[in-house]
């Protein structure tokens, strides 16, 4: 009888340490996902590719829709080309993000939404204030780094 009570606190006692420390993953994968889309941001106001390029996965299969957009952009190759346009054509973005990142993580695969208000100005001169609702898909890559595999924002109507 003392033996077996042994190995029931044993295993209550492994268990309960497992799924903390689990969840204490779980949180260090939320606040690393947080980050990346911090970057994200910061890559966009930066109008520069070179800084947005080491946050996205170059497959096939990652995705894009921006504001403006009238399309999914799929494939690295139409992804890099989106953001080179619209890099192009505004002179300055700023992205706050003003809820979230809502962020979920199973695994490797984590996705977010938020709202952010984008603040921009074309290089025509014509001026944006806009909130934005963000969805981003992420997955871990064999070196643990968080990267985009999907990123659609998209106007709140007002």
């Amino acid at each position: 009888m003392k033996r077996l009570l042994t190995r029931v606190i044993m295993l209550v006692c492994f268990t309960g340490s497992t799924s903390y420390a689990q969840g204490q993953d779980n949180q260090t994968d939320i606040s690393t996902v947080k980050d990346t889309i911090s970057k994200v941001h910061t890559a966009i106001s930066s109008l520069d590719i070179s800084k947005m390029e080491p946050l996205w996965f170059h497959n096939a299969n990652v995705m894009l829709v921006n504001p403006r957009d009238k399309r999914v952009s799929v494939g690295w190759d139409d992804v890099k080309k989106n953001w080179e346009n619209a890099f192009s054509f505004w002179s300055h973005i700023r992205i706050t993000q003003t809820a979230g990142p809502y962020v979920r993580v199973d695994g490797n695969v984590a996705w977010s939404t938020g709202l952010t208000n984008t603040n921009a100005k074309a290089k025509n001169g014509t001026s944006v204030n806009l909130p934005t609702f963000e969805s981003d898909v992420l997955r871990k890559d064999s070196d643990g780094e968080w990267k985009l595999e999907a990123h659609t924002a998209w106007r709140v109507s007002q």
